[in-house]
């Protein structure tokens, strides 16, 4: 049985400040027609799925062995991490589908998996954060030549995997080394025979990588060789100024900290790729470098070591910006870096060498910050109004995040390009422990920063609005662990004999949108109100079209709605007295009030109409239904069918056939034998009441059925009841 259009009925686990509004839209518990999201949700991506539909996909940061199965297209079943997609109506905002995002995984060796040895850890590890690139995001021919979906296994020695969201096959990329992976972002090379990724590598004391792919290297034409993931190099960054030979070459945080700070380096590449050596000295059966191996590497050419890279993500206006948080440990590098530090990298791609300048925007550590600021940035997004919002999750002990302040985990904005970055921090949403689904409970209410947010994405320009106005993002709440977490789907995945949250779902959680202050949002209802004269009000031009009420009072007046385009639809027209005209677009009500009006359905769907009194005329579409009310009305139906029509009071005239026939029957509620008409058009000369099939309550041309007359036989019609043109 269908649930969908779907949207939670669970209270939200994160609350606005600032003016900032969420709203929910999946639980973790829920099932959208018959597809049950597990929990741990984490990086999103997002892309328009066609004119009303945005598809978004989201991680599951599951272990390789846990949650229950899910089976591939060829039959295998794995166990562990997974991408689901939601796809939301742009309109709605609710969502319409949800499934697995992927029916094919090819595993490193290039080979389709059929077993779930096939993978390295027998199944997919730990799913974090992602980012999609969309095609030639740089320009023609720049960037990637397909829109890709990027998400990584944060395991030491993790393989980051490439989706492509045209054929949902999902492949493991061993040419961008190893990782625990939390993102990878899209940079601009200034060229189109290269792509760059810039690379969060989520572990103590861990280099800044840099991947840099030629695209058709090997000229085969597949999906990893056109998009330059089939062969490249692999750099880290090291703090040395090539402009500067006297230059100190910082190490650490211990040399480089405090907000506004900044220093030069460059990027040198690691020999990680020996295919000479596959399989011997550090290397591994196709020649790629160990995780171990890959590690020496970097600090043998003295790469700066971070204290936990996070989260990255590009400057929208600038493909060679990013932005990266590195989320904070106490027990390295002095502590210097206990609170979490967020970086702005700023890359020149030269013909002889690559240099990137580093600028910390916020440092953690600063006096007067600490545990009343900024704490533990992980996910983030680089806006595309030019902010750029941060998630914390708590990476230090419960004994300091939350200990001082009180604040649970929460959302920040600043804006990099201010004079003080830093000074511009400022809280926006932060996690709310009372949205706890009412099939689950909290084992651990108190304790501060057990929930976490994650995978916020700027997705306002896919649903229609302005930049930074409208955010996608979701909630890990890792101490929901029973209810529906156990029950749905309710299987021993491990087969040890006991029921539990790592056989299903395992942890709580939630996928919601963050609305900024003030926002006007497309989806928003707005009332409309024209004068008394004779109006005219066109969607997209003196109203959004999109689930608004229309008042045209009196005067006669003109409503076109589907002018509003593709999202244009869901609105409430009430057109008073006078002749009016209304052009419906899908999900429309009209509601004509006394005057001739005329209600032009005829590219619509699932619409309700109501002329009022007057001789009222309609042009209907599809699934839709029309009440003509008192008056001698005319209903002319198309090609669409499935609408049911009311006549009301009067003579009304039922077109039931225009011209092409309907692909489903229109069902006429009310038809009165001796008063109304049943007209037929558009079939060419000498069609007429001979060449209809009258049985039952039904008529039918040849094998089709037009219509469906309710509480009428209609073998007692005669061709009196019928009007041929």
């Amino acid at each position: 049985m269908t649930n969908t259009p779907f949207d939670t009925t669970q209270p939200a686990q994160v609350q606005g400040l600032d003016g900032y509004t969420v709203d929910p839209i999946f639980t973790v518990g829920e099932t959208i027609d018959g597809y049950t999201p597990p929990g741990i949700l984490d990086g999103t991506g997002a892309f328009e799925l066609n004119e009303t539909t945005v598809r978004v996909l989201v991680n599951h940061e599951t272990a390789n062995n846990v949650g229950y199965a899910y089976t591939l297209e060829n039959g295998t079943s794995l166990t562990g991490a997974r991408i689901s997609y939601f796809d939301i109506d742009k309109r709605t905002l609710q969502i319409v589908d949800s499934g697995l995002a992927y029916d094919t995984i090819y595993n490193r060796a290039g080979e389709i998996v059929d077993e779930a040895s096939d993978l390295e850890f027998s199944g997919i590890n730990r799913f974090c954060s992602a980012n999609l690139m969309e095609a030639n995001h740089f320009g023609s021919g720049k960037g990637f030549a397909d829109t890709i979906y990027f998400a990584g296994e944060e395991t030491d020695g993790g393989t980051q995997f490439a989706l492509d969201t045209a054929t949902n096959e999902l492949w493991a990329l061993p040419w961008l080394g190893r990782a625990a992976w939390e993102s990878a972002t899209e940079l601009d090379t200034g060229n189109t025979d290269q792509i760059a990724l810039l690379i969060g590598d989520d572990r103590e004391t861990a280099p800044l990588i840099l991947y840099v792919g030629e695209k058709n290297a090997n000229g085969d034409g597949s999906f990893l060789d056109r998009n330059g993931l089939a062969e490249g190099k692999l750099y880290v960054w090291v703090a040395d100024d090539t402009a500067n030979a006297s230059d100190a070459i910082e190490a650490d945080p211990r040399d480089f900290s405090g907000s506004g700070s900044s220093t030069n380096g460059k990027f040198v590449e690691i020999d990680y790729y020996r295919l000479d050596l596959a399989g011997t000295n550090g290397y591994d059966a196709q020649g790629f470098a160990t995780q171990e191996k890959q590690d020496a590497l970097a600090a043998a050419a003295g790469a700066f070591k971070f204290s936990r890279p996070e989260d990255v993500a590009t400057n929208p206006f600038d493909g060679t910006e990013a932005v990266l948080a590195s989320t904070g440990r106490p027990e390295v590098f002095d502590g210097k870096d206990t609170w979490g530090t967020t970086y702005k990298i700023d890359v020149d791609f030269g013909a002889s060498e690559i240099t990137a300048n580093l600028n910390i925007l916020y440092d953690g550590n600063d006096e007067g910050n600490k545990d009343f600021g900024l704490r533990s940035p992980d996910n983030l997004d680089w806006a595309d109004n030019g902010l750029i919002y941060l998630q914390e999750d708590r990476a230090i002990g419960a004994d300091l995040f939350g200990a001082t302040s009180g604040e649970e985990a929460s959302i920040w904005v600043l804006d990099p390009d201010a004079a003080d970055p830093a000074a511009t921090a400022t809280r926006i949403a932060q996690i709310d422990r009372s949205g706890v689904p009412s099939d689950q409970t909290d084992s651990s209410p108190t304790d501060i920063g057990n929930w976490e947010s994650s995978g916020i994405l700027d997705v306002s320009t896919l649903f229609g609005n302005a930049p930074g106005t409208q955010f996608i993002l979701d909630v890990q709440a890792h101490s929901l662990r029973d209810g529906n977490i156990i029950n749905v789907p309710g299987v021993d995945t491990d087969g040890d004999g006991t029921v539990e949250a790592n056989d299903n779902l395992v942890q709580g959680g939630q996928l919601l949108f963050l609305i900024s202050p003030d926002a006007s949002l497309i989806q928003d209802e707005n009332l409309v109100f024209s004068s008394s004269n004779a109006d005219d009000l066109v969607a997209g031009v003196d109203f959004d079209g999109v689930n608004d009420i229309v008042f045209t009072g009196a005067g006669n007046d003109e409503v076109d709605i589907p002018f509003g385009g593709s999202l244009a639809g869901n609105n409430r027209v009430f057109t008073g007295s006078g002749a009016d005209i209304v052009y419906v677009a899908d999900g429309d009500r009209s509601f004509g009030g006394s005057g001739n009006d005329e209600i032009d359905a005829t590219d619509a769907t699932d619409y309700r109409l109501a002329g009022g009194t007057g001789n009222d005329i309609f042009y209907l579409g599809a699934d839709g239904r029309a009440l003509g009310g008192d008056g001698d009305d005319q209903f002319y139906v198309q090609d669409g069918g499935n609408n049911w029509l009311s006549g009301g009071a009067g003579a009304d005239q039922f077109w039931i056939l225009t011209g092409d026939l309907p692909g489903t029957a229109n069902t006429v509620l009310d038809f009165e034998t001796g008063t109304d008409v049943l007209g037929i058009g558009g079939q060419g000369t000498g069609f007429d009441f001979a060449d209809l099939t009258l049985s039952g309550n039904s008529i039918a041309v040849g094998s089709t059925t037009i219509a469906i007359l309710t509480g009428i036989n209609t073998t007692s019609l005669t061709a009196a009841n019928f009007a041929f043109v």
